[in-house]
Parts: C-alpha cells; structure tokens; sequence
C-alpha cells in the first residue's frame, strides 16, 4: 500500500539541499553564516523585481500580511516566509489529526516528512508567484515581462526555503523564520522612527517620515511660533497613516512588556515516585510556545485573505466569493480594505 507521503519521493530526489555538517559547528561560525543569510535577505527586501513598468500598480493582496510574513512589496521576498510556512501548516495538521501516519522514532520516516514538506513549500511557491502574477497584482504585463516575474518570485522562494533549511541543520543560530520576522520587524521599526524622507502636505504633514526625527522638527517649531503643546499634539496623531510618537511608545511599551513575559517561569512541584521524600521544581517558560502560535495563525490567515481577494477583484458581484470577504479600494490605491 502505498503511504502519503511515498507521493513525494520522487519530487524528493531532485530537490536542492543543504547538507548537515559533519562536524561540530564554533559558534563564530555560525555568527558569520547567520549574519551572511541576514544581509543576503535584506538585499532581497530591497531588490526590485525586473520587468515591472515604473509607475505601473495593481493589487497589494499583502498589505496586512507584510509584517508577519517577512515580505516586501515588489521585490524579490514578495512572498516572504508564507509558502515555508504555509507548507509546514499543513503537513503539521495532516499528522497532528492522524489523517496521514507517521513514525518519528524513525529515521527514514523523519527524513520523508521532511523532504515532503520542502516539496509541499516549492509547490506553494511556484502556486503563489503564479497567482500574483495572473491577478493582476502588478497591473497588466506583457507575456515577457509576467514570466520574467513569476521566474524572479520563484527563484526568492527558493532561497528563503534553502536559507531556512541551512539554519535549522546546525550552520546558523535558530530558525530562518524566527529571523526573516525579527529583521522585518526591526527594519520597519528604525524606519518609521528615524526615516528622514520628507512628506509634502498632499500626503502627509510636510516633516520627515520618521516619528522621532519628526517629533524634534515640530517641538522646533512649536518653541518658535510660541505653540509646543499644539505641535506636540501633532506629533502624537500624524495624518495618513504616518508614523508618530504615539506608535513609537506603544512599540517601547510592547516590547518591555514581551521581554518580561518571556522571562518569567512557571514551576510545577515534582514528587519522585520512588522516593516519597524527594521532592523538587521543574520550571517552564510561560512562553513556552514563543510566537510560533502567532505565525502559523497568520499564515493560514494571510492565504486566505490573498484568495479571497483575488476572486472578488475578479467578480466583485459574485455571491459566492462574496462569502469569503468583500472589499473596497483604499483612497491611497493599490490596496484593498475589507468591508464585509
């Protein structure tokens, strides 16, 4: 009888791997490949994707999602961390609900499972760089042009998947997930705080973009024209969705508050059957999850929204796609709000 997962073997064998070291990892080394796979990541944040008209926009299916999933708009990590993910998702219920079996004391059962996963995550990809291109998600493009993107988004998906394998098998520190996440994050956070792009007062305030570099320029200007509480006001509530002092303390607030949570541990007494007289602590993170609950959720969500925002713009009347959520475009373009 043939298992599940025996569907993958042959996808198995042609799939490019990284492998494990034979040797005992120093940890400057694995500082130095952790860091080459970070820079490497930021490059393709910021790498534009070929054969795009300049001007030219469609459809940001991603616009709420971006944070979570690592991703970038228009560039190479358009996807982000959502097939690696995704593909993990699903093989994770599919054995956590027993509809497909699985012997982890085995070691060819171990290795199936996962070389079925990284064949699950390149078939996502290859689905998800598909649909971005054929919805539209970068206006109308030339046949050329829509398989030189598609081939660009594949070929960032498949980095992101080796990069993440080459961490978890012991040549990096952690996971390609955790630090995809962590340097989005990050980025975005010194962005909106000390960002010195300046914004007219068609779409924005006329100060810089950065919160913090923004909030010196209008205490400056309320010391001159004799009105510091009105121009700290401003700063505290910018228009546009910009960002301000307000979001940066609430930043501050949420992260000491997460470094805390994160260091307080629960201990459970423990009495040894044996020796009625022994008896001992064992202490468990409150945490002990981490944040991987919050990603998996997202993920499932962020596939969701990206479908039912593909069909609806394909037929916004339709009642059927309606059912999965209705939108409206936002008064900046190039994304959509939900409504419904």
């Amino acid at each position: 009888m043939v298992r599940f997962f025996d569907i993958f073997r042959p996808f198995i064998r042609i799939m490019p791997e990284v492998k494990a070291p034979d040797r005992k990892v120093p940890f400057k080394e694995k500082l130095i490949w952790t860091t080459l796979v970070l820079v490497l990541f930021l490059i393709m944040s910021n790498m534009p994707l070929w054969g795009i008209p300049a001007g030219q926009q469609g459809f940001d299916y991603l616009y709420y999602m971006r944070l979570i999933l690592a991703s970038s708009r228009g560039t190479l990590m358009e996807l982000g961390i959502g097939p690696v993910v995704t593909a993990g998702l699903v093989m994770q219920l599919l054995v956590g609900s027993q509809i497909v079996k699985i012997d982890y004391a085995n070691p060819e059962d171990r290795a199936l499972f996962t070389g079925s996963q990284k064949v699950l995550a390149v078939f996502i990809t290859i689905f998800q760089a598909a649909a971005f291109v054929l919805s539209n998600s970068y206006g109308t493009l030339e046949p050329p042009n829509a398989l030189a993107v598609f081939l660009q988004l594949f070929a960032g998906g498949i980095l992101v998947l080796l990069m993440d394998e080459m961490l978890q098998k012991g040549w990096g520190i952690g996971s390609g997930v955790s630090l995809f996440i962590a340097a989005n994050v990050s980025t975005t956070i010194m962005w909106g705080a000390f960002s010195v792009m300046g914004t007219s007062t068609e779409n924005g305030d006329g100060y810089y973009r950065g919160a913090i570099i923004a909030f010196f320029q209008m205490l400056y200007d309320g010391y001159t024209n004799n009105d510091i509480w009105g121009y700290l006001q401003k700063a505290f509530y910018r228009p546009h969705g910009l960002p301000d002092m307000t979001g940066v303390l609430a930043t501050i607030a949420v992260f000491l508050m997460v470094v805390y949570v994160e260091s307080v541990r629960v201990e459970l007494p423990v009495v040894h059957s044996k020796y009625r007289g022994f008896r001992g602590k064992y202490p468990i993170k409150l945490m002990y999850t981490s944040n991987i609950p919050i990603i998996l959720v997202q993920a499932l969500y962020a596939n969701v929204l990206f479908f039912s925002q593909i069909l609806w713009t394909r037929d916004p009347n339709n009642f059927w796609f309606g059912l999965l959520g209705t939108y409206k475009t936002a008064e900046e373009g190039g994304r959509l709000e939900p409504i419904g």
